[in-house]
């Protein structure tokens, strides 16, 4: 019997555009930030809880992933950038973006993260290096 990957290597949430989750018991949450009209910038925060009593913008994030819906190619390409807290999308070449926070760039006493888009992108997450592995019907809420 195959082991599925779900709840071992990764976890998945949907629809996470301004909202703080939990980086406990995980390496990586990628953020998959996706907008076809227009240059979307996104913002990484820190906070010491769901709420964002407390909050850090660090500046983390020195690159990012990118891709346009729009050409045959379909590959990922990689834009580098001066260590920063936000990332702006260019409109003609990255419709969809993916930003990496490891738990090392979390700040002291802030585990939880959020990636803050504006227009009307949809953002997405995948929990990567999951430090507890568990059954899919088993599996804990990042979002607390």
């Amino acid at each position: 019997m195959s082991i599925e990957d779900i709840g071992r290597t990764h976890m998945f949430d949907y629809d996470v555009d301004d909202v703080y989750l939990n980086m406990r018991d995980v390496g990586t949450i990628t953020f998959y930030v996706h907008e076809v009209d227009g240059a979307t910038s996104s913002t990484i925060t820190f906070s010491d809880d769901t709420s964002g009593t407390t909050t850090s913008t660090p500046d983390v994030i020195d690159h990012y992933y990118g891709k346009s819906v729009d050409t045959a190619s379909n590959a990922w390409h990689l834009t580098t950038q001066t260590a920063a807290e936000t990332v702006v999308a260019t409109d003609a070449t990255e419709d969809l973006i993916a930003i990496t926070v490891t738990e090392e760039m979390c700040p002291d006493g802030k585990p939880y993260v959020k990636c803050t888009s504006d227009g009307a992108a949809t953002v997405a997450a995948v929990f990567g290096a999951l430090q507890e592995q568990r059954d899919p019907e088993n599996i804990v809420s990042y979002r607390t």
